[in-house]
């Protein structure tokens, strides 16, 4: 599952819509590894590499490398802010129990740190603990400015049975023109959840999809999707990343849909690619991908029992409002 992140760099990129839509080479199945020596980077530049690492095409290429790097320097030397990034790393892994720990840590340090704050109530939310990450939320009172609270608070409300009203005061409670890029993004997810995928798009549409987070880019594909525009999605997320296989997982099961709704039938490539993804990952028994992997069984390859599967073990780890909605569907198709 793909999580959303707090904050995030904005560049402006373009892309061409109205092309015809992009096939893959066959051979171009997963992501290729990259090196680079993070042990000579500071700390500014460790925090650069892990807000670049969640762009699309990068996720999963430093991973490995992040991870190692901030567990050595958080057990040399545990600041505040290596137990963010830290955490932040772990979390992607859905190593709740891990990333809590050390937030937790983090806050007995310094309490006032907003963007440990900010990741603590996140995860509790993806948790399902909605009592918990609200709490969380309101002890940035003070710390930051109201717009980031709102958000924070309103995006868990929404998922702890108040979503309409959720979208609406955190609409209300700050002027568009001032909007922050991730206030966008949590009200363009509450606007589809309330099946508005014009709004949703309306909220998100000025942000670039070339910098933005990966989660992002996910919630502007299902929104074009929804609106049965497949040709969009088609032409425009390969056009994100130079190797067509350092696309994320989450990505290319939306391409695949796209591409098995496309008015021209024999297209297969996307569908390929995805399958052959999906047939690693089950290899690995890679829990982390549970999410999309269950998608995949229900919408793609239709085979429920392996789809409730992966449903279950998806709600293992994440209890959001879609979690519940995936693992019901998954319940209805095995019946």
């Amino acid at each position: 599952m793909i999580t959303r992140a707090f904050t995030y760099l904005c560049l402006l990129i373009s892309v061409n819509a109205g092309a015809e839509p992009y096939t893959p080479a066959d051979d171009e199945i997963i992501a290729k590894a990259r090196t680079i020596n993070t042990a000579h980077l500071n700390q500014d530049e460790l925090m650069t590499l892990l807000i670049n690492s969640q762009q699309v095409g990068q996720t999963e290429l430093r991973q490995g490398l992040l991870k190692n790097q901030l567990q050595q320097r958080y057990a040399q030397s545990p600041t505040p802010q290596i137990g963010y990034m830290y955490a932040r790393v772990l979390q992607r892994e859905h190593q709740f129990s891990a990333a809590l720990a050390i937030t937790d840590a983090v806050l007995k340090r310094d309490p006032n740190h907003v963007n440990t704050h900010l990741l603590r109530a996140n995860m509790l939310m993806v948790q399902g603990d909605f009592k918990a990450a609200k709490q969380q939320c309101l002890k940035l009172l003070a710390l930051t400015a109201m717009d980031v609270i709102n958000t924070c608070t309103f995006d868990v409300l929404s998922q702890d049975g108040q979503l309409a009203q959720s979208y609406q005061s955190l609409a209300n409670s700050i002027t568009s023109n001032k909007q922050s890029d991730n206030t966008r993004h949590v009200l363009a997810e509450m606007a589809l959840r309330l099946n508005k995928p014009d709004e949703a798009l309306a909220h998100i549409q000025s942000l670039p999809l070339k910098t933005a987070p990966v989660s992002l880019v996910v919630l502007w594909a299902d929104i074009y999707l929804a609106q049965g525009n497949y040709q969009k999605v088609l032409n425009t997320l390969p056009a994100l990343v130079n190797e067509k296989q350092n696309l994320e997982d989450a990505l290319l099961l939306r391409l695949a849909i796209a591409e098995q709704h496309y008015n021209d039938t024999s297209l297969k490539q996307w569908q390929n690619l995805m399958a052959q993804r999906v047939a690693l990952r089950e290899l690995r028994q890679d829990s982390f991908h549970a999410n999309d992997l269950a998608h995949y069984y229900l919408d793609i390859n239709k085979q429920p029992g392996k789809a409730l599967y992966w449903a279950k073990i998806n709600w293992q780890q994440a209890k959001l409002n879609a979690d519940q909605q995936l693992l019901t569907r998954a319940q209805g198709a095995s019946l």
